[in-house]
C-alpha cells in the first residue's frame, strides 16, 4: 500500500476515533428561576443525574388588561435577570405566542461553550417537543459544535434596564420566533445549589456538553397591569402539591377522616399544573 494511502486511512481512523472520544456524555443542568420555595414541589428523584440549582427568584411575568382599542402599554412576558440574559423575556416573544415560555425553556450547549439550540417561543412543551433540540444533542455528542456568532449578532433587543418593563411602542421584538441565543455563549448568571452556595452558570457549563433547562413550577410572581399600564395586582399562584408527599400522606393516614382529607388534597393536586410545569424537565430527560 502506498504511503499516501496509509496516511489517508490513518487520518480517517483518527477522525472517527476522536469523534468517539469527544463528549459522548451530556449533562443536564436544571435551574429553577422562580421563588426558590416553589422548587420544593418537584420530585427530584424522577430526574436522576440532573444537577439542580435555583436563583434568587427576582423574575416576574407581566400581563396587561386588554384595551378595547389600541395596543398595550408594555410587552407581555417574563422580566428579570434570568429571562432577559437568556433571551426568553418579553422582547423575544410576540402577541401571537400568548403565554410563551411559561413552562420553561431548554438550551443545548456544546463543550465549546456555544449554545447550539434553544426552545422556540411558539412551542408548548406540554403538548409537543422540538426536533431541533434532539438534532443539536446528536451533533454536540459527535463534537460538531455551533460556531460563535459575530458580535453584532449577539446583541440584546431589550433597551430598558433589567426588570423594567419594555414599552410596547417601538419595541424591538423577535418576530421570527427563532431561538435567539443560538451562537451565543452562556452568560454570567449566579445560581445556587442545595446548600445555597453561589455558582456561575457560565462556569457550570464550561468544557462539557449540556442540556440546560430553566423551569418554574409555577413559582414566578405575576404582575398584572391595568389598561393604562399601571400595576394593579401582584401575586403568586398557589404552590403545586408534590405528588410524592401527597401520596405519603394518604398512605400514613390512620383515621377515615384524615384519609379522606388526604385524598381530597391529592385530587386537588391532580390538576394539570404538575404535569404542565414538569413537561420541560421531561423533555430535557428525553434528550439525555
Amino acid at each position: 500500500m502506498k504511503k499516501t494511502g496509509m496516511v489517508s486511512i490513518l487520518l480517517i481512523v483518527t477522525v472517527i476515533f476522536s469523534g468517539m472520544l469527544t463528549a459522548q456524555e451530556i449533562d443536564v443542568i436544571a435551574v429553577h428561576f422562580g421563588n426558590p420555595e416553589y422548587a420544593e414541589s418537584l420530585s427530584k428523584d424522577a430526574y436522576p443525574g440532573f444537577e439542580f440549582y435555583t436563583t434568587d427568584g427576582n423574575s416576574y411575568y407581566y400581563i396587561e388588561d386588554q384595551k378595547m382599542i389600541g395596543n398595550p402599554d408594555y410587552l407581555k412576558g417574563y422580566y428579570g435577570e434570568v429571562p432577559e440574559k437568556m433571551c426568553f423575556a418579553a422582547n423575544y416573544t410576540s402577541d401571537k405566542d400568548r403565554a410563551a415560555y411559561r413552562e420553561g425553556v431548554i438550551y443545548i450547549v456544546g463543550a465549546n461553550g456555544v449554545i447550539a439550540a434553544q426552545t422556540p417561543p411558539q412551542l408548548d412543551p406540554y403538548e409537543s417537543s422540538d426536533p431541533e433540540l434532539g438534532k443539536a444533542v446528536r451533533k454536540v455528542k459527535k463534537g460538531r459544535y455551533e460556531d460563535l456568532a459575530k458580535a453584532k449578532k449577539r446583541q440584546y433587543l431589550k433597551e430598558t434596564s433589567v426588570g423594567e418593563r419594555a414599552p410596547y411602542r417601538k419595541a424591538d421584538i423577535n418576530k421570527k420566533g427563532i431561538g435567539w441565543m443560538v451562537g451565543w455563549n452562556v452568560p454570567e448568571i449566579t445560581v445556587y445549589d442545595g446548600d445555597w452556595n453561589a455558582h456561575s452558570l457560565n462556569a457550570l457549563t464550561k468544557d462539557k456538553n449540556v442540556v440546560l433547562v430553566f423551569y418554574t413550577m409555577d413559582g414566578v410572581q405575576v404582575k398584572r397591569g391595568a389598561k393604562d399600564g399601571t400595576i394593579k395586582e401582584e401575586y403568586y399562584n398557589d404552590k403545586i402539591a408534590n405528588p410524592d408527599e401527597t401520596a405519603e400522606e394518604v398512605a400514613e393516614s390512620e383515621s377515615p377522616g384524615a384519609f379522606m382529607k388526604s385524598m381530597i388534597k391529592q385530587a386537588a393536586s391532580g390538576d394539570d399544573r404538575y404535569a404542565r410545569f414538569t413537561a420541560v424537565l421531561e423533555e430535557a430527560k428525553s434528550l439525555k
